[in-house]
């Protein structure tokens, strides 16, 4: 199997973050802060459910990208690859529903219980290379804890 996912993104539905990481390509480097993306897919999950309904978000098409989606509802999970638009639609799938699987088998209890420290998720890093997810270790991160804490400070700040 091909290593297909340049970035890969998981995170509640409501945009709660729990994993994301950059492993090289194009996708990567032109777009690296991660926690800004969390946000933005799970709010483009959301327009797309209460725009389609039932429908469910599988991808979207930019000019250059592929964002791939997995979706599942009675979790309230979401996984997204970035990858670039030569990838075939079943081999990506494929790889999202292995994804899918390996991070409910080792983080099922940390899942739906609003933040969690990014350090527990460390470890999915390696499983992704060992599936042949990703190609490479990751090229970059953005540490979530110190995006959360300098949020935290700036809504305290201005709390009435």
């Amino acid at each position: 199997m091909i290593k297909l996912a340049d970035d890969v993104f998981i995170f509640d539905s409501s945009g709660i973050p729990y994993y994301s990481r950059c492993f090289g390509g194009e996708t990567c480097k032109m777009r690296p802060d991660h926690t800004l993306q969390t946000g933005f897919l799970a709010a483009l999950y959301a327009f797309s459910k209460e725009s389609y309904g039932q429908q469910e978000i599988q991808s979207v098409i930019f000019s250059d990208l592929k964002l791939n989606f997995k979706v599942d509802n009675d979790r309230n999970l979401i996984i997204v690859f970035t990858t670039p638009l030569r990838e075939k639609d079943e081999e990506v799938k494929a790889q999202l529903d292995m994804t899918y699987g390996a991070f409910l088998e080792m983080y099922e209890d940390e899942i739906g219980r609003g933040y969690a420290e990014p350090a527990v998720f460390d470890g999915f890093d390696k499983v992704l290379y060992d599936l042949e997810v990703v190609k490479s270790a990751p090229m970059g991160m953005i540490n979530l804890g110190e995006k959360v804490s300098g949020w935290k400070k700036l809504f305290r700040r201005y709390r009435h």
